[in-house]
């Protein structure tokens, strides 16, 4: 059975969009069409929609579009885009802090520095939101998404609103091991206190050390390649500089 288009449009107006270009919607400006794109204002109208789509569509959450390529065919299916309402970070007590899905990982970087928490200074160099770092476990420096978590808050594909601590999570290298059918609203993590003057100091220290290996000014995805599994240190990656270059590629690419 097909979505009516006029009780999607009757229910969330401007929010609703057909046959949607997705080009200025991620980093690379590249891509085709989404069937339906849908913005959602607040977890209430998420819900609802979620209610009247009721499974019939196949469905992809876009973040903020930095480690993204996108097809130039049609997807069919929806593209759930969160709206400034999940872009709110709160402290919840001197420790912890609440952000939604849509917080990008540099406010949050931002906001543990100004509220004295330290442990999250990599997230400083870290493009993306929130919500798309904890479903990679991304890092840098030594550090991920893992080592902050407290507890994600995520809505399932029969609209129940879950909370799942970060011990219930199988987290991997760049992977969480989340159900792909589960949309992240917000989250909570723990910090350390720490002076402010000497966060800022390791964020700027990290953004020099970051701008030294990976160009800064263009947008990219960040690294090609990953580290071997198990491994957070690319010691396993030194190439003897006498190896051909060809060589060099082929034995990186046996770890992507």
């Amino acid at each position: 059975m097909s979505i009516n288009q006029n009780d999607l449009l009757s229910e969330f107006n401007e929010n609703i969009k057909f046959d949607y270009n997705l080009k200025k919607r991620n980093w690379f400006n590249i891509g085709g069409n989404a069937k339906i794109f849908y913005k959602a204002e607040n977890l209430k109208e998420l819900i609802k929609f979620l209610k009247l789509i009721n499974n019939k569509e196949k469905i992809f959450i876009l973040g903020g579009g930095s480690n993204t390529l996108i097809t130039d065919k049609t997807y069919d299916g929806v593209v759930i885009k969160l709206s400034n309402n999940f872009n709110n970070i709160s402290l919840l007590s001197e420790d912890i802090i609440i952000a939604g899905s849509a917080v990008s990982d540099k406010s949050l970087s931002e906001f543990a520095m100004d509220n004295s928490l330290g442990g999250f200074e990599f997230l400083s160099c870290i493009p993306g939101t929130v919500g798309g770092g904890i479903k990679m476990n991304a890092g840098c420096f030594g550090r991920e998404f893992k080592d902050i978590l407290i507890s994600v808050q995520a809505i399932n594909k029969s609209r129940q609103v879950l909370t799942i601590p970060a011990k219930e999570i199988d987290f991997k290298y760049r992977d969480s091991g989340l159900p792909n059918n589960l949309i992240f609203s917000s989250e909570s993590f723990k910090g350390l206190k720490k002076k402010s003057d000497l966060i800022k100091k390791e964020m700027i220290e990290l953004k020099e050390k970051k701008e030294k290996a990976q160009p800064t000014k263009i947008k990219t995805s960040g690294s090609t390649f990953k580290n071997p599994l198990n491994q957070t240190e690319k010691k396993g990656l030194a190439i003897n500089k006498r190896v051909s270059l060809t060589w060099k590629i082929f034995w990186r690419c046996m770890y992507f």
